[in-house]
């Protein structure tokens, strides 16, 4: 017979802790391209594409050189720059070469190209080859950026401890909702004033859409999981 006493449906209700890694994350949805923190604050990110500086002239470095220190110099809130390292698998890429010199008909350009392929064998051997990508992660709260300013230890011990104590209730995540879409649009704001900043000293960049937010954040957290990206194509890779 089962018991339906007060005191076993209280007990049913019982929710435990979260025992999950993800208690230990620093922010708590991805809501319209918006990471929305556990602090109250949020957080967008801008992939900046790489510019090949040692081919432009010395003018158009002096340039360069010139506007980024205006862009730094131009920030009334705090950016955070990343550079991303990761392997690069070129399997697929040296597979295809060599599809394709199979069925080249010409005998020295069939030669050039296992040529080609053996060249980029030795390198491998030699030394990694390295896909970089440049990211800008652009913070927004309300309260004057204090979730980025306030870096001494009362501030990082405080953060971790909201992160690991913080139990989501019904009246939270209402609350929650209703500051994001504010969050959201004041941070979209700062973003598109760097994206057109760096645009003026001809630097592309492309806001980071959900997915790709994701997947980033996968790689960051795990770079055992995702440390190496397939090529195909070696024009989208900087060789180092």
């Amino acid at each position: 017979m089962s018991d339906k006493t007060t005191a076993s449906m209280k007990a049913a209700k019982t929710t435990t802790k979260d025992a999950t890694t993800q208690r230990y994350l620093p922010f708590s949805e991805i809501r319209d391209n918006c990471m929305i923190m556990k602090d109250g604050s949020s957080r967008m990110v801008l992939k900046v594409h790489a510019v090949n500086f040692n081919l432009k002239s010395e003018e158009e470095q002096d340039s360069i050189i010139i506007g980024y220190q205006r862009f730094l110099n131009s920030l009334r809130f705090p950016v955070q720059i990343i550079v991303r390292s990761l392997k690069v698998d070129i399997e697929g890429y040296l597979m295809k070469l060599k599809t394709l010199a199979l069925k080249q008909k010409n005998s020295l350009l069939q030669e050039q190209t296992y040529r080609y392929v053996d060249f980029l064998t030795n390198l491998i051997d030699m030394a990694q080859i390295m896909k970089k990508d440049f990211y800008i992660v652009v913070p927004y709260d309300t309260d004057e950026d204090r979730s980025v300013r306030d870096k001494g230890i009362v501030g990082v011990f405080r953060t971790f401890w909201a992160a690991i104590t913080s139990e989501e209730t019904v009246t939270s995540i209402r609350d929650k909702r209703r500051r994001a879409d504010h969050m959201r649009k004041g941070n979209a704001e700062r973003l598109s004033t760097i994206k057109t900043s760096l645009e003026g000293i001809g630097i592309k960049s492309d806001e980071l859409k959900k997915d790709d937010l994701i997947k980033l954040l996968i790689g960051y957290y795990n770079p055992k999981v995702n440390g190496e990206v397939k090529i195909k194509d070696m024009n989208s890779v900087d060789v180092e």
